[in-house]
């Protein structure tokens, strides 16, 4: 084989390999596009001054929680909380924002004590907005229990039906691993990190 024929293949095989990988690139693309829609997130948010148990005495507040959810890939989300001051009747709000409303709304619901701080956040490679928001319906009507079913355990009740991944307690911890709840402060501050939470962030 002479040189001139070796150089015509060679111009041939890279033509070859840049054709290739022209049309490598299309097929690969709208899987990862499709894996991304599938994909969701979910928010706690703590007041963690509200709900003073010990009234005037030493113990600390227990604090309370809110949840919050996007609704599948899109700009909305749904959110709210299980509310109402200590040995009052309890009150359920659901509403649908932007993620910047959803802040905004958390951030002036309330002053004070009960006033909502920070939150943490979780992506999930799942997201099935309909049965979460029934859950979250749910939960409005279920009734209230302080040591087993309240602004907490909801929260993870509405999680749980958002995703199953969450089902998994290494990224969603159990609300009651003892039979009785922790407390929303004590989950917020030292569970959830371990389970790979964000960070907090300050509203």
């Amino acid at each position: 084989m002479n040189r001139s024929t070796t150089r015509k293949h060679r111009t041939l095989l890279t033509l070859l390999a840049a054709v290739l990988s022209a049309t490598a690139v299309p097929m690969v693309a709208p899987v990862a596009a499709e894996a991304a829609a599938a994909g969701g997130r979910v928010c706690l948010v703590l007041a963690p001054n509200s709900v003073d148990l010990d009234g005037r005495g030493p113990a600390a507040p227990v604090g309370h929680i809110g949840w919050a959810f996007r609704n599948g890939t899109g700009s909305t989300w749904t959110y709210g909380a299980t509310e109402g001051d200590t040995g009052r009747p309890k009150s359920t709000f659901i509403t649908t924002g932007s993620w910047s409303r959803m802040l905004h709304n958390f951030r002036t619901r309330h002053t004070g004590k009960q006033r909502y701080v920070k939150y943490r956040c979780l992506n999930t490679p799942a997201a099935d907005v309909a049965k979460a928001q029934r859950s979250a319906r749910t939960s409005a009507s279920n009734g209230y229990n302080l040591a087993r079913n309240n602004c907490l355990t909801k929260s993870v009740d509405i999680f749980h039906a958002y995703s199953p991944w969450l089902n998994n307690t290494r990224h969603l911890p159990d609300p009651k691993p003892y039979g009785i709840s922790l407390t929303p402060n004590h989950y917020y501050n030292n569970a959830l990190p371990k389970a790979g939470w964000s960070g907090t962030v300050n509203l």
